[in-house]
């Protein structure tokens, strides 16, 4: 009895290896799927925190009641922005619009190249008229059935 037993244990452990071997590649997609959702969690509320900031300062800039708070909060503010920007431009000069619009223009056409040829299939360039004038000759189950009768004969 002892033998006959130990098989199926080690047809069982056969058939039970390559499940822990898939189990472990799901376990280390799904903490890669893990990680990413983490990072864009983080960035979902960087966002939504960023507009809440942007709601509160469009709010003090066009209540007229708040006339103080403007000058005190949102008027600092865009000053400093307007400054670091012009000191950006300052510095690197016009260059960087050109090198920007020019990446831009690079990737549109990219895309543009891209989307125009994906429908592009081997089939679609053959004529309408040619489908199905192939015989067994172009049918590989074809040539071996024909292989096969031939060595059978």
């Amino acid at each position: 009895m002892g033998i006959p037993y130990s098989k199926q244990i080690n047809l069982a452990f056969d058939q039970v290896t390559p499940l822990v071997a898939e189990g472990f590649q799901v376990l280390d997609t799904t903490k890669n799927i893990a990680v990413v959702l983490l990072w864009l969690e983080i960035l979902s509320a960087l966002i939504i925190a960023l507009n809440l900031v942007c709601l509160v300062a469009v709010l003090i800039t066009l209540n007229p009641d708040l006339e103080e708070e403007r000058r005190a909060l949102v008027t600092p503010a865009v000053r400093w922005v307007a400054r670091e920007t012009w000191k950006v431009v300052g510095v690197l000069g016009r260059w960087w619009i050109a090198v920007v619009v020019l990446g831009f223009g690079v990737y549109g056409l990219g895309l543009w190249m891209w989307f125009r040829h994906v429908g592009t299939d081997v089939e679609e360039v053959e004529g309408p008229g040619e489908e199905g004038q192939k015989g067994d000759g172009g049918n590989e189950k074809g040539n071996k059935e024909s292989n096969k009768s031939g060595q059978n004969a």
